[in-house]
């Protein structure tokens, strides 16, 4: 038994009560015990990587129920996930020790963020397509409990239920999808006795070995209806347009909880399924991966957008994240034509943006700490004065998520575009196939508007507010996890080659080409960096001069329809929600109530009837003979108005 790996996701699980019930009594212990269970997740992963690299994939399981099993299936993909998880939680724990400690409810903040990382870990882990959506569930469960963890502030409430309405569509088609995949599979000869349909490595294998065959069962209409439908749960999970509309929302939180959210947990998990179970996605009709392509791409553009016009720090990362994420999904989709290396290159920047996202929401909590929990950034302003060592750490976030060298996400981000670049090259021509290098070139501009705007609003300039001119640095000890997640985020661009090469074999079976990295050819490689520099020049003209200042957009018509989100939120709550789900499920509670009176009126006839005849039942003989005698003159009375006698 694989003791060590069974303990990544076991641990933290443990951590939960024992943070919250010791933590009741002794509030600083929660802290110390949900990071050290979290550090030990991180070293059994590291010990776990050391075993897989020695014998192979671990796949262990246990006999549940029926022919589903409950068990860990560790391969390279999964160990890159168990590191990054593991890693980027315990250095959010740590910073979490100094930024929680005045909250009288730490210990509930802990308990619930070690369950949050259990759930991460064990998803990541699981073997099975059943165990994988209950983990994905608690998941889900955690966002809404961290989300509202404030809960005594209406927007916190709200925003938690958004959060948990919202993912609950995209969990409902993941669920479908395993639905039609069940049933399509189940029963085929191509399955063992005793094999599940919804076991990871038995579909990765089946594949892998006889994909005919493997189409054949299922049909290529029913696969290409699965995948779409996991792609809805993608949605859901990892803030795809149009199930975004929770993200920006979900920012009332502990800027902590945001960080583990858009770092290491909840919205990776979609571009994680995608990656997981690829093979799918592999032989399922074209359309699919051309669907995550563009659906990716566009989500990168569309947020890249609304990030312009935000002006909550929280928020404007917020967005940041979505784009990103897009830009992971859409690598996966270009695999449709230029091969696996596509899902290389999208769980490569996943664990590039794990480090600096978390590096940017964390500085972002250092300086609302300061700020008294100011948020915005037209507010701020003069604190590179003020808070050096934040702003240095901040700025290596923000040069990152900008792409520029010689930081990792500059190998990362323009490796897609570049491969967004050859998919249209290897294509037939048609502009869909277009659409993704399009897009994702203009998000590498938007990126860089967006992210400089932040940082030159926050730290140039005078102090636009009293809070701002008294701000201060955090404690040097509560930044260390912070220079930690910064040195990351400049040097693991040192190690791309050796990440696609180590994620080869995962795909090697279903994907037998070799490695490329692409590279655009000639001006246009260099095209993502060109925009991004002449983004940040015209955002400093713009912002590091207090132009701003003099300028209003306020009114112009794209602006606003931006500041509202295009109108989502609109067409979600008043159009849908309010006009027509609501007035349609009212209509079938009319119906319910309607059959529940109808049947409840028979029960009570029905009970007064019986009560009738029971008052018959007197037990006297003459009585009984007075009722006979009387019913046989109804009968003859009745015999002789109709004729028969």
């Amino acid at each position: 038994m694989y003791v060590f790996a069974w303990l990544i996701f076991i641990l933290p699980l443990i951590s939960f009560p024992l943070a919250l019930f010791i933590g009741r009594y002794r509030r600083n212990l929660a802290g110390i015990i949900a990071s050290t269970m979290i550090g030990l997740s991180l070293l059994f992963s590291v010990l776990t990587y050391f075993e897989v690299q020695k014998s192979g994939i671990i796949y262990e399981s246990f006999h549940w129920f029926s022919n589903i099993n409950f068990g860990i299936y560790v391969d390279n993909l999964t160990l890159i996930m168990l590191l990054m998880v593991s890693f980027v939680s315990l250095m959010i724990q740590l910073f979490s020790i100094y930024y929680m400690k005045d909250d009288p409810n730490r210990h509930v903040y802990f308990a619930e963020t070690s369950l949050f990382t259990a759930g991460m870990l064990g998803l990541v882990e699981s073997s099975n397509l059943v165990f994988f959506f209950l983990f994905w569930e608690l998941v889900g469960l955690c966002s809404y409990l961290l989300i509202g963890f404030w809960f005594f502030k209406p927007n916190a409430a709200s925003a938690a239920k958004k959060a948990f309405i919202v993912t609950r569509v995209g969990d409902l088609l993941f669920l479908i999808g395993m639905a039609v995949l069940y049933t399509s599979l189940s029963g085929s000869s191509l399955l063992s006795p005793g094999q599940s349909p919804l076991s990871i490595p038995t579909i990765i294998n089946l594949i892998s070995t006889n994909s005919a065959g493997f189409v054949h069962a299922i049909g290529s209409t029913n696969l290409g209806i699965i995948t779409l439908l996991f792609l809805g749960g993608v949605a859901g999970k990892s803030s795809q347009f149009p199930l975004h509309v929770w993200i920006p929302d979900a920012m009332e939180g502990p800027a902590t909880v945001s960080a583990l959210i858009h770092a290491a947990t909840m919205v990776t998990a979609g571009i994680y399924l995608v990656a997981r179970v690829f093979p799918l996605y592999e032989v399922a009709p074209s359309y699919s991966l051309i669907t995550v392509a563009v659906l990716g791409a566009f989500t990168a553009l569309f947020a890249g957008i609304l990030g312009i016009v935000m002006n909550d720090i929280k928020r404007i990362l917020a967005y940041s994240t979505i784009s990103q994420l897009g830009y992971m999904l859409a690598a996966i989709g270009l695999s449709g034509i230029i091969g696996s290396i596509g899902v290389s290159l999208g769980m490569y920047h996943l664990i590039v943006h794990a480090m600096f996202k978390a590096l940017l929401f964390m500085s972002a909590g250092a300086i609302m700490i300061a700020l008294m929990d100011l948020r915005n950034v037209k507010e701020m302003g003069g604190l590179w004065r003020k808070m050096p060592v934040t702003v240095s750490l901040m700025f290596i976030g923000a040069i990152t998520l900008a792409a520029l060298p010689p930081t990792a996400a500059f190998f990362s981000k323009d490796a897609i575009i570049a491969g967004a670049w050859e998919y249209f090259s290897l294509s037939n021509g048609s502009v869909v196939y277009l659409l993704p290098w399009i897009f994702l070139t203009i998000g590498a501009f938007l990126t860089a508007i967006y992210t400089f705007r932040m940082f030159f609003l926050v730290v140039l300039g005078k102090p636009r507010s009293h809070l701002a001119e008294h701000a201060h640095d955090a404690p040097l000890i509560a930044l260390i996890p912070l220079f930690f997640l910064a040195a990351l985020s400049l040097i693991l661009g040192v190690f791309q080659g050796g990440f696609y090469n180590f994620l080869y074999p995962v795909y090697k079976a279903i994907d037998p080409s070799s490695v490329l990295i692409y590279s655009a050819p000639g001006i246009i490689q260099y095209i993502p960096l060109i925009l991004a520099l002449f983004g940040i020049l015209i955002t400093y003209i713009i912002y590091g001069t207090e132009r701003w200042k003099h300028m209003d957009v306020s009114k112009r018509w794209f602006y606003k329809a931006a500041k509202e989100k295009f109108y989502l939120d609109y067409l979600f709550t008043r159009l849908i929600a309010e006009r027509t789900i609501i007035p349609i499920s009212g209509s079938i509670a009319d119906v319910e109530h309607s059959y529940n009176r109808g049947v409840e009126k028979f029960g009570t006839d029905s009970l007064g009837f019986g009560s009738f005849l029971r008052k018959m039942q007197t037990g006297l003989v003459e009585n009984y003979f007075l009722v006979i005698v009387l019913g046989m003159t109804l009968v003859f009375i009745f015999l002789i108005i109709g004729g028969a006698l």
